[in-house]
C-alpha cells in the first residue's frame, strides 16, 4: 500500500492472534522507528524489544492491566535520553524535543507494522518507576510509552474523524479560510456559484434587452404619432388652398 493509504487505514488493534512474529519482520518495524526526524538528528531514542510473556505479564501488571500489553506478539518500550536533548537545546529540548522525537518513532513503527500487515497500540498510561524496574532503565533514560504489536484478532471500527473545518486556520490561530471547499479540491460549489453568475448575468442581458425594446417601442411610437400629425396638417393645409 502507499503512504496515504497506510495511513488513512491504520487503526489501534488491542486483540492479536496467538501467532508468533519472526525476527525479520520485527526489525524492520524497529528499523523504521530508527529512521524518524529528530531534532537536529540526535536520534535520541531507545528501543527495548519484548517477546519474553512473564516480562510481558508483568508490563500488563503496572499498565492498568491493558490485556494488548500481555496478548501481544511483541512489545516495542521507546526510551528517550533527555540529557543528550538538553545538551544540544536546553530545557525545552529536555522537556519538549525529547518528546516529540520519540513521538515520531513511534508513529513510523506503527506505519510500518500495518503496512506488513500487522496490528498495533501505543500504551502511554503505565507506571512509569515500576516499568523502569522491570526493564532496568538507567536513571539517564526515561520510558515514553509502550507499543504493543501482533496479527490483527479483531476488525476496527470506522474511525471518526473532527471535519477539517474545526480544526484547521490559516496564517493565524482561529483564522479559519472562507472557501475552505477549495482546500478539500471540491470545486463543485464553484461550478455552481459561476453557473448561479452565469444567469444572473443572462437575466441581466434580457432586462436591457427588454427595456431597449420597450424604449424603442415607445420612442417608434412617439414617431409614427409625430409623422401621422404632420401628414394630416399637410392634407388639411392643402385642402384649405
Amino acid at each position: 500500500m502507499d503512504a496515504l493509504e497506510c495511513i488513512s487505514t491504520r487503526r489501534s488493534i488491542r486483540r492479536f492472534l496467538n501467532v508468533p512474529v519472526d525476527f525479520e519482520t520485527i526489525m524492520t518495524v524497529v528499523e523504521a522507528g530508527s529512521m524518524a526526524p529528530s531534532s537536529g538528528n540526535v536520534q535520541d531514542w531507545k528501543f527495548i524489544v519484548i517477546d519474553d510473556k512473564e516480562i510481558m505479564k508483568k508490563l500488563c501488571e503496572y499498565s492498568l492491566n491493558q490485556e494488548c500489553i500481555h496478548n501481544a506478539a511483541f512489545l516495542i518500550v521507546v526510551c528517550s535520553d533527555p540529557e543528550q536533548t538538553e545538551r544540544h537545546y536546553g530545557l525545552r529540548g529536555q522537556k519538549l524535543y525529547t518528546v516529540q522525537n520519540c513521538a515520531a518513532a513511534a508513529q513510523n513503527m506503527l506505519l510500518s507494522a500495518h503496512a506488513l500487515g500487522l496490528g498495533g497500540n501505543w500504551v502511554g498510561a503505565f507506571d512509569e518507576e515500576k516499568i523502569r524496574t522491570i526493564l532496568n532503565i538507567p536513571p539517564d533514560a526515561r520510558p515514553q510509552l509502550i507499543l504493543a504489536f501482533g496479527y490483527p484478532d479483531e476488525i476496527p471500527v470506522h474511525k471518526r474523524l473532527k471535519d477539517l473545518t474545526l480544526i484547521t486556520y490559516f496564517n493565524n490561530y482561529g483564522e479559519t479560510v472562507k472557501k475552505f471547499h477549495r482546500v478539500l479540491k471540491d470545486y463543485s460549489i464553484d461550478w455552481e456559484a459561476r453557473l448561479k453568475q452565469a444567469h444572473t448575468t443572462f437575466d441581466r442581458l434580457k432586462e436591457k434587452t427588454k427595456k431597449t425594446a420597450e424604449e424603442t417601442k415607445k420612442k417608434g411610437g412617439s414617431l409614427i404619432k409625430k409623422y401621422t400629425e404632420k401628414v394630416k396638417t399637410t392634407i388639411n393645409s392643402k385642402k384649405r388652398k
